[in-house]
């Protein structure tokens, strides 16, 4: 296990800190022997292995472009270079060599060095280096390729760092590594996914979800995706905020929506009419497999939502969703809701609406859902058929997802549910699968002996809802004995 570092550092070369080599060790892979080197700058340590040919790949270059003298670097050996005793001589001199040419070009790191020593992942002008050589190059075929654009903690840390300081004197600059490269990418950059992690960094003791960052640099992104990333980081939004119309953060550790969406504020409160901290083009949210256990009023926030996705959270109750006038879609499913009450006053005017993967043993609370045209209550503790009778009366309901509750076990519970909905049973779709014919038949015997009981005319009538073919279908006649020994028996 690493030892994390501070808990906003990364390496950054200055006056202060310089790099700091050494070769401690020595590792045996598939016969070839690589030299463990470690690396430190400040407070930030992290490793690589390098074999010793690597070592003499390097050797030439900076010989070649940088002037370095020939006869710094331990000669070869043929035989005898597997001898423990010789490896270790010459694990001192590398080192030796590492500490001097590294002092040598203090001021002036070149890239070949730099690459070697793999500054261009954990120090920060390296890194923004090597992200501009990228953008440089491919940026324009990265941007019309239209898929999503990952950058990680560290790399927009990185950004956010540079932009408050000049380039350090020591480091070599040409045209494509200019930083003007990468705030001209993020610029542009439609679609931003930021994944972040809260285990070191590759072989460095870098923790990346304890690095600052802002996202003053993207001004175009319309879809904004956090991935285990602690949103707590984020200094300030930038026009991401104006921006954004799909937003999803996934695995966050959100305790409450305001985590995100007034993340940059002062105060984690709601300001009714504070423009500058609305999200106006936001239609999108996905703020599933979080800890968010209450909606507070920071969604009012995001008053153009259409749909929100909540699963797998810890939410028993809804709150403040009234705030969003558009919002016709909801998602539930996987939290610890046991009961609801009156859902009309809370949800308005929603379409959709999964309820799954919960702790129901009641439909009660659904039932002036009115516009209501899909509703998912798989997977609770719904024991009753009659529990239907509360969303039955529904005008809109058309698809109806129940199974996984034990109701779903009953001697033809599909025909008993479709009978509740009277003249409509045809209309709905239960379980994902429409009714066949024969349900229809069954579920026709059912409204008779019913109406009859109740000393009404029976006014069923039987459409079917399979599409018309020219084959000739041909249905078993239900058994009239059966179904009334059934519904008596109810």
């Amino acid at each position: 296990m690493c030892r994390q570092v501070g808990w906003w550092k990364m390496a950054s070369l200055s006056r202060e800190h310089h790099v700091e080599a050494r070769i401690p060790g020595t590792e045996q892979v598939d016969g070839i022997t690589l030299y463990n080197i470690t690396l430190k700058v400040g407070t930030v340590q992290w490793s690589v292995q390098q074999r010793y040919n690597a070592f003499a790949e390097l050797h030439e270059k900076l010989v070649s472009n940088h002037g370095l003298a020939r006869d710094l670097l331990p000669p070869k050996k043929i035989i005898g270079n597997k001898d423990p005793a010789f490896i270790e001589r010459r694990r001192a001199d590398l080192e030796l060599y590492m500490q001097t040419i590294i002092n040598f070009m203090q001021h002036t790191l070149p890239r070949e060095l730099a690459e070697f020593l793999d500054l261009h992942h954990y120090e920060l002008t390296h890194l923004l280096q090597s992200l501009a050589r990228h953008f440089y190059n491919d940026g324009d075929k990265v941007l019309t390729d239209g898929c999503p654009i990952t950058f990680i903690p560290l790399q927009l840390h990185a950004i956010s760092s540079r932009l408050k300081n000049p380039l350090p004197t020591n480091v070599e600059s040409e045209l494509e590594t200019d930083f003007s490269h990468v705030v001209d990418f993020a610029s542009h950059v439609p679609h931003l996914v930021i994944e972040g992690s809260s285990e070191c960094y590759r072989a460095s003791n870098i923790i990346q979800n304890n690095l600052p960052y802002t996202l003053n640099t993207f001004k175009n992104v319309e879809r904004l995706t956090l991935k285990n990333v602690d949103v707590s980081q984020v200094g300030h939004l930038g026009a991401v905020r104006r921006t954004t119309k799909w937003l999803e953060v996934r695995n966050g550790g959100m305790v409450q929506v305001s985590d995100i969406l007034l993340c940059d504020a002062v105060y984690k409160e709601t300001v009714e009419g504070n423009d500058p901290y609305k999200w106006l083009l936001l239609t999108d949210v996905d703020f599933s497999s979080n800890q968010i256990s209450k909606i507070d009023e920071s969604i009012s926030m995001a008053p153009n939502i259409e749909r929100l996705n909540l699963s797998s959270n810890k939410l028993t109750s809804v709150e403040n969703l009234t705030s969003l006038p558009c919002l016709v879609s909801v998602n539930l499913s996987n939290n610890l809701f046991s009961t609801l009450e009156s859902m009309h006053t809370k949800l308005g005017n929603v379409v959709e609406l999964d309820l799954s993967q919960n702790y129901l043993r009641s439909l009660d609370g659904l039932g002036k859902l009115y516009s209501l045209t899909s509703l998912n209550v798989s997977t609770n503790n719904i024991c009753e058929i009659a529990e239907v009778n509360h969303i039955a009366r529904l005008p809109c309901l058309e698809t109806l997802i129940i199974t996984g509750n034990p109701v779903a076990t009953v001697v033809d519970y599909r025909t008993k549910v479709l009978e509740l909905f009277g003249q409509r049973a045809s209309e709905v779709c239960l379980d994902n699968e429409r009714p066949t014919q024969r349900e229809l038949e069954f579920v026709a015997v059912l409204h008779a002996i019913r109406a009859s009981r109740e000393g009404r005319v029976p006014t069923f009538s039987i459409s079917n809802p399979l599409p018309v073919t020219t084959s000739t279908i041909t249905f078993d006649r239900p058994d009239i004995a059966t179904a009334v020994s059934e519904s008596t028996s109810k």
